[in-house]
């Protein structure tokens, strides 16, 4: 696999674990569905997107969020990877 998606991946993973304290499978697969197989619900991820732009320092344009984006690990994977940096932030590895 690509390793800047794994490093995205384990970002996201860290982000889901610390921040919303969230219990993750081992490995987040890019097969699981947020909703049904993570248990995230819509008000956890509206936190989750705060802190993708926080922590990660990507802006997500509201109009942009669809839920096909979030429907899967997978999905939202390729989401993060096609946003841009906030204004005035660096590309984070």
């Amino acid at each position: 696999m690509n390793d800047a998606r794994e490093q995205l991946r384990g970002q996201v993973a860290a982000l889901m674990r610390e921040k919303l304290e969230l219990r993750l499978p081992q490995t987040l697969e890019d097969t699981l569905r947020i909703n049904e197989d993570l248990r995230i619900d819509s008000i956890t991820l509206l936190q989750l997107i705060v802190h993708i732009e926080a922590t990660l320092g990507l802006r997500v344009p509201e109009e942009e969020v669809d839920a096909k984006a979030f429907a899967t690990v997978g999905s939202l994977l390729d989401f993060i990877g096609r946003l841009a940096p906030l204004a005035g932030e660096a590309a984070r590895p």
